[in-house]
């Protein structure tokens, strides 16, 4: 039994409503510009824990009820545009949408991030207790709970991080002066591509600190694996004709070629990880079903730590869901050229999300708490779900004997992104609020008032997420399609999982599927899950998927990021050697994690920021003071930024004191 701290009571305040509202805006719109940019979403719930203790202490309370529910409400942020953003987005790169419709899209996160609250209710209870999860950033975040409680966390450095990434990415993509990347191409012979790129983002390099080294660099290398060789041999064995080469083309023939690579790669781990996870998720799916069908007695006390919100209401809760995801289908799927009698298909796709919706949200739920948010295979899970739903829809229309005509291709592709994304967001918010259910359990703190907060912060992601897509889609444009004429390709965001589901969907109902390219991908992942199982190697499949797919001006600032990690770590191992004290060194480590956090914070906040007036002007020169053709010392200023950066971190946790925790 855990003691419950007096301080629990009644903390849900209008002060939690309100700050829980301005920190779930804040990350929601961080979030967005992550995961469009390179489709990675570090966990939110430390930066929210921290934000939350700061602000708190402006009206002096250090209650960690408080925090706690603070930091589960903003956190939610970041698990919707998971949801929405990692699937919506293919609907503009099939040309489906030609921009982001805004109510469509609250409802399509709405939606299926309360579903994940409901889905995960259920699922609470044994998955927070099965002894073979670790639960690594619960415990992260229950420690920063506690110190914060102690008046020994400090949060200047987070400011010092959010300053210097606001600083560097507004003087980026606002005033120009700084390159955000530098890419170079070279023409061998007559149609042979070489070349590299490297990145200067400010939040990347926080991203990377956050992920850590063992992650990125399997990302670092298999990109340069990638695009430093395997685009120079494509080019070589299978070259364009040279009468109609030119680089931007020859570029983008070979990136898809390469995308697919990955796609194959991804699916590969995708599989390989729904087949490890068949036997836990049995047993967890058996014991969860007999806790629903079979409820506690009412004349049971249940303790307020064990509390989740009354039977009753979930189950009325889940009725009106359903009944609004109908609704959403029918008005928002384009089934008409598609079935004579839609409504069949309709309730087929309710009924897709409500079971395949729990199952996939189990599974996260699970690898959550294995692995951590971050480390979770949610892009792999999100693929199978769309995936699966393509493949039924194809099913459907061939056993009704039809061939699809030209015109329908779009909108059975668009179909299963739609259903899809109502599952993703199922998921990727179960895979939070698996996490932060558990952080309650640690301290102590009362389920069904952080499952009502949930709530609080889906809400509030679902109506500012859809308009940040857009205001950035206006002013960066979207892998290749662009809003306006003369936008610069190399700032267009890349959006790899959206990207690769658009390639996926197209590609199932197209017939045309690069069955030879995925295959590469596919055999790749063979030999490293044979390596990962008959060694001590631990290669992260998806981080080997996520690198072929990115950039690598996106992939570079992420290992520099990560290098940041292993230096001050290495300093920090030498300065306390007499020492000798793990405990020690992860107090010490915390100070240059949280300036990576305002890093993340500030440099993301500021590129949403500067959208609003470039997307109103149309202008994405706007507040540019460099002339274009200045490229070269913009150049040299991103690669002084990196060097800048290293330097701070370096003072960061050079200019402390070896004080400790008793």
């Amino acid at each position: 039994m855990q003691l419950v701290d007096s301080e629990q009571s009644a903390v849900i305040t209008l002060r939690v409503i309100l700050l829980s509202i301005f920190l779930a805006v804040i990350l929601a719109a961080s979030s967005t510009y992550l995961a469009l940019k390179v489709g990675i979403l570090p966990a939110a719930s430390i930066p929210a824990a921290i934000l939350a203790m700061a602000i708190l202490r402006l009206f002096n309370s250090r209650n960690i009820f408080e925090t706690n529910l603070i930091q589960t409400a903003a956190s939610a942020g970041e698990a919707v545009a998971g949801g929405i953003v990692f699937t919506v987005p293919a609907l503009i790169i099939i040309g489906y949408w030609h921009h982001f419709p805004y109510l469509e899209n609250v409802a399509i996160a709405l939606l299926g991030g309360l579903l994940g609250i409901l889905f995960s209710i259920p699922l609470r209870k044994i998955l927070i207790k099965t002894p073979q999860l670790y639960f690594p950033e619960a415990k992260a975040i229950a420690e920063v709970l506690q110190l914060g409680k102690k008046k020994i966390f400090h949060i200047g450095e987070m400011l010092i991080g959010t300053g210097v990434g606001a600083l560097l990415e507004f003087a980026q993509s606002g005033l120009k002066i700084m390159a955000s990347a530098v890419e170079k191409w070279w023409v061998l012979g007559q149609s042979n591509i070489l070349g590299f790129g490297l990145g200067f983002s400010p939040a990347l390099i926080g991203v990377g600190y956050l992920i850590g080294f063992n992650v990125v660099l399997i990302l670092f290398l298999v990109s340069i694996l990638a695009w430093g060789i395997s685009l120079p041999l494509l080019s070589f064995f299978a070259a364009l004709p040279p009468s109609t080469f030119d680089l931007e083309k020859g570029l983008a023939v070979y990136g898809s070629d390469i995308h697919y690579i990955g796609l194959g790669a991804m699916l590969s781990a995708g599989l390989w990880t729904l087949l490890n996870l068949l036997k836990p998720f049995y047993q967890s799916l058996r014991i969860s079903l007999q806790g629903l069908l079979h409820p506690v007695s009412v004349k049971t006390t249940v303790l307020a730590s064990e509390q989740d919100l009354p039977r009753r209401y979930l189950l009325s809760a889940l009725l009106v869901l359903i009944v609004s995801v109908y609704f959403l289908f029918t008005y928002l799927l384009p089934l008409q050229n598609l079935f004579h009698a839609p409504q069949f298909f309709i309730l087929v796709a309710v009924l897709y999300v409500l079971v395949i919706g729990f199952v996939f949200a189990a599974i996260c739920g699970y690898f959550s708490g294995l692995v951590g948010v971050t480390a979770s295979p949610g892009s792999a899970i999100i693929i199978a779900a769309l995936l699966l739903m393509a493949l039924i829809l194809r099913g459907l229309l061939f056993l009704k004997g039809w061939e699809l005509l030209t015109t329908q291709l779009a909108n059975a592709a668009a179909v299963s992104i739609m259903v899809g994304a109502v599952v993703a967001g199922s998921a990727c918010i179960a895979n939070d609020n698996i996490q932060d259910l558990k952080v309650g359990h640690l301290i102590g703190a009362a389920p069904w008032q952080q499952q009502l907060m949930l709530i609080l912060g889906v809400v509030v992601a679902a109506f500012v997420i859809p308009y940040v897509m857009q205001l950035l889609f206006n002013v960066y444009g979207l892998t290749t399609v662009f809003p306006h004429s003369g936008m610069d390709p190399k700032l267009s965001l890349s959006a790899p999982p959206a990207a690769m589901m658009a390639g996926l969907t197209q590609g199932v109902f197209n017939h045309d599927l690069p069955w030879g390219m995925m295959g590469i991908g596919a055999a790749v992942m063979v030999v490293l899950i044979l390596l990962n199982t008959l060694s001590r190697v631990n290669i992260s499949l998806l981080g080997v998927g996520m690198g072929i797919y990115l950039p690598l001006s996106s992939s570079t600032p992420l290992f520099i990021g990560s290098l940041f990690a292993v230096a001050v770590k290495l300093f920090l191992r030498r300065r306390l050697y007499t020492q000798n004290d793990q405990k020690a060194l992860d107090f010490q480590q915390h100070y240059a994690v949280l300036l990576s956090c305002g890093l993340v914070a500030g440099a993301t906040l500021m590129d949403v920021l500067v959208a609003i007036p470039l997307s109103i002007s149309g202008n994405p020169r706007l507040f540019a003071i460099m002339p274009a053709n200045w490229l070269a010392y913009a150049n040299y200023l991103g690669l002084l930024s990196l060097l800048g950066l290293g330097f701070i971190f370096f003072w960061v946790v050079k200019t402390k004191k070896l004080s400790m925790l008793e």
